[in-house]
């Protein structure tokens, strides 16, 4: 269950003192929080969380501000940045939960696609201000999209559960000597 793998990231990170913004994309927030809450997983982390909810309904943690999918590309950016700048830090690391279903609904038209990785993936990369997480459900789109989302990711990992583990493989990598490397987390079971 990938909430594990969300709620051990938030755990570490809340332990390094690193402040976290996620952004929710989709509602996929609250089903994330909602499977969490199933499999007996503390969602403290999530209630407290800032969060930027792009489209959805539903309110899952703190949410600091909204932005409408509905609108073109440059608004939804300029309406992002905006409620970014409610979040008074040097550094952040952003969660983003969700961007697997608006990477499908904008890959049929090319273009679109184009716009999206234009507006809202390019400007960010290389920002040393932030580290950005993006979990992705990559059975959600086709694998040309999947290669194309792949080449603006400097650190691509594949996930895999498997008894009481999860196993993180690196499959993209700045550096030639972490390709291949594998990562274990073991969880206990709740």
């Amino acid at each position: 269950m990938v909430g594990i793998l969300l709620y051990r990231l938030l755990r570490c990170l809340q332990k390094n003192g690193l402040p976290v913004i996620i952004v929710d994309e989709l509602d996929q927030l609250h089903i994330f929080r909602a499977q969490m809450k199933l499999a007996g997983i503390d969602t403290g982390l999530i209630d407290g969380a800032n969060v930027i909810k792009i489209g959805g309904l539903l309110k899952t943690g703190n949410v600091l501000g909204k932005v409408d999918l509905s609108k073109e590309f440059p608004i939804r950016k300029k309406h992002y940045e905006e409620v970014l700048e409610k979040v008074n830090a040097d550094y952040t690391v952003r969660i983003v939960l969700g961007f697997d279903k608006v990477l499908a609904m904008h890959e049929e038209e090319r273009k679109d696609l184009e716009s999206l990785f234009g507006y809202m993936i390019r400007p960010y990369l290389g920002d040393e201000s932030r580290t950005t997480v993006y979990f992705i459900n990559t059975e959600l789109f086709s694998e040309r999209t999947r290669k194309e989302f792949r080449e603006h990711a400097s650190r691509v990992f594949k996930v895999r559960f498997e008894d009481d583990r999860i196993k993180l493989k690196i499959i993209k990598s700045p550096s030639l000597s972490e390709y291949g490397k594998r990562i274990e987390i073991k969880v206990k079971n709740t």
